[in-house]
This record gives structure tokens, sequence and C-alpha cells, in this order.
């Protein structure tokens, strides 16, 4: 018996906590469920839009992308490539990586990672009809770093994007 269907019912898409204005942040929808073990795999698809950035960051959990669309630029722990519809990029436990879309069109992407990387995104995000609240951006920023801590992620500092030509970072300026 297989699941069919989005995780969170009622909600489609759910916006990703991001340093970045409202307009900017990824948001993703899942296609399978989070009810599997943390170490079974999880689908879902991302949405970058222009201007989108991910800054650098590494974490245990073994990520894939295929692009359906769009274009964004990769970087892969020691340069950057340009990544279209239809590439694919696999990225191994640990590595030190960050995404740029610096296009005019946003990229559509599938993505397959742990069943733990997908929870942790469920808590990190929101939905994208709340209402704005203008204390919820600090307390959404504390949130999502406490979460790192708690899931042995790693976040590289501004000195981190900066030597990799990013001139955004995971704390709000």
């Amino acid at each position: 018996m297989g699941y069919e269907g989005t995780m969170t019912e009622g909600v489609s898409k759910r916006v990703v906590y991001s340093s970045q204005p409202q307009d900017l942040r990824a948001t993703h929808d899942y296609l399978t469920s989070l009810s599997f073990p943390a170490d079974d795999y999880c689908v879902l698809t991302a949405e970058m839009p222009a201007g989108a950035v991910v800054p650098v960051h590494s974490h245990s959990d073994r990520e894939s992308f295929y692009f359906l669309s769009g274009e964004m630029n990769f970087y892969n722990g020691d340069s950057w490539r340009i990544l279209r519809r239809g590439d694919f990029v696999d990225v191994l436990s640990n590595t030190k990586h960050a995404w740029r879309n610096a296009y005019r069109s946003s990229a559509s992407l599938l993505v397959v990672t742990t069943v733990k990387m997908g929870t942790f995104l469920q808590l990190v995000s929101s939905s994208l009809e709340m209402e704005p609240d203008p204390g919820a951006d600090s307390r959404r920023e504390e949130h999502f770093l406490k979460l790192v801590q708690e899931y042995g992620y790693w976040l590289g500092g501004p000195e981190d994007n900066k030597a990799i030509g990013l001139s955004t970072s995971w704390h709000r300026n």
C-alpha cells in the first residue's frame, strides 16, 4: 500500500526559513510521507525564486536534485557550476554546498533526501497563507538556529559565504 498526495493535508506549498525577504524564500511541497524512519527517503519539489540564495552549509543527510525547470548556480564545496533543466546533482553527506538563483526566473527541482531532512525542512517552514507578523522573523530565526544545532547541521558564517562570492548569510542583517 503506497502513500499518495502531499505530506500536510490542506497546505500545498510551504516557505522555508531564510534571512532573505519573504519573496526570495524557497518553497517546497512534499510528495512522500514523513512518517517513515528518519533514514528512509523523502521526495519533495522545491521552487527557488529568482534572486534566492541558500548560503553555504552542510549536513549528514544525502540530497539529490533533479532540475525540472530554470537555472541555478550550485557550489559543490570547490567551485560553482550552472545547473539547468534535466541536470542532476547528488550532494553526499557532509559536503559544504550552496545555491544561488542569479537568473530572471524561478527554478523548480525534484529533491530526494532523508525523512530526517524532510522533517527539519517542515519544522523550519511556514504556510504561504500566514499573515505577516512584525516580530515573526526574529522568532523564526531563533527557532531555525536552535533546530540546526539539534540536528547537528553546519552553517557557514559571513566570512565563509563571502569567500565563495555570497553577500548573504544565515543570519538577518
